[in-house]
C-alpha cells in the first residue's frame, strides 16, 4: 500500500490546522478525486502539492489578497464620503446663498434695478438695509459729507437670473463673506495675475 498519500494528507492538515489558528488564514485546497470519470489513478503522488511549504506560501498570498481588498474597499468607501461631504457643502452653500439673493431682492430701493448693474448694500442706524448705486468712494469724495454715514456691507451684481454676485471692494475688510465669494475672487485674480505674467515673459 502507498503510504505517502497518506503522509502528505497528515502533513498539510496540520499545516493548514497550524495555519488557521495563528494567522487567522485557512487554505481551502481542491478537492482530490482518486478517481475522475471513473478511471482510477495509477500514480497517486502528484495528485496533491508534494512540498508543504506551498501551502504556507499560499496562506500568505490569501492574507494578502485579504488585505488589499479592504484597503480597496476602504478607500472607495473613503472617495463615497467625501464625495457625501463635498455635496452637503455644496446644498448648504446653496441655501445660503439663496436666502442671501432673497434677502436682496426684497431690499429697499428706491431705483429700478437693472441686470448687470452693481449695487451696494448698506445698513442705517435703525437697522433698515438697502440698496445703492453710490459706492462707498462716492460718499468720501461727496462735498456734502465726510463719509459714508450708514454701514456697508458689500457690493453685490444682478444677474439676469435674478441671483446676485458679490463683486469685491476695497472696502471689505471685516466684512461678513459666509460663501467666501471674495475669497474665490482673490484667487481667480491671482490666477489671472500669474497667467498674464507668464504671458508677458512669452513674449
Amino acid at each position: 500500500m502507498d503510504s505517502q498519500p497518506i503522509i502528505r494528507d497528515l502533513v498539510s492538515a496540520n499545516i493548514v490546522s497550524t495555519i488557521g489558528s495563528s494567522h487567522g488564514t485557512a487554505v481551502q485546497l481542491v478537492e482530490s478525486d482518486k478517481n475522475p470519470f471513473g478511471h482510477t489513478i495509477v500514480n497517486t503522488q502528484n495528485d496533491r502539492v508534494s512540498d508543504p511549504q506551498d501551502l504556507v506560501n499560499l496562506a500568505r498570498q490569501i492574507e494578502t489578497c485579504d488585505a488589499f481588498v479592504r484597503a480597496n474597499v476602504s478607500n472607495r468607501l473613503q472617495v463615497i464620503v467625501n464625495q457625501m461631504n463635498y455635496l452637503r457643502q455644496e446644498a448648504q452653500r446653496t441655501l445660503m446663498k439663496a436666502r442671501r439673493d432673497d434677502e436682496l431682492n426684497h431690499c429697499a430701493c428706491n431705483l429700478v434695478r437693472r441686470p448687470g448693474q452693481t449695487y451696494y448694500h448698506y445698513e442705517r442706524p435703525t437697522g433698515q438695509k438697502y440698496l445703492s448705486i453710490m459706492h462707498p468712494q462716492d460718499w468720501l469724495t461727496s462735498t456734502k459729507s465726510n463719509g459714508c454715514p450708514h454701514r456697508f456691507l458689500g457690493a453685490y451684481r444682478l444677474e439676469y437670473d435674478n441671483s446676485w454676485t458679490r463683486d469685491p471692494t476695497d472696502f471689505d475688510d471685516g466684512l461678513d463673506d459666509p460663501l467666501d465669494e471674495l475669497k474665490q475672487q482673490k484667487a481667480n485674480d491671482a490666477k489671472q495675475n500669474q497667467k498674464m505674467l507668464e504671458f508677458l515673459i512669452k513674449s
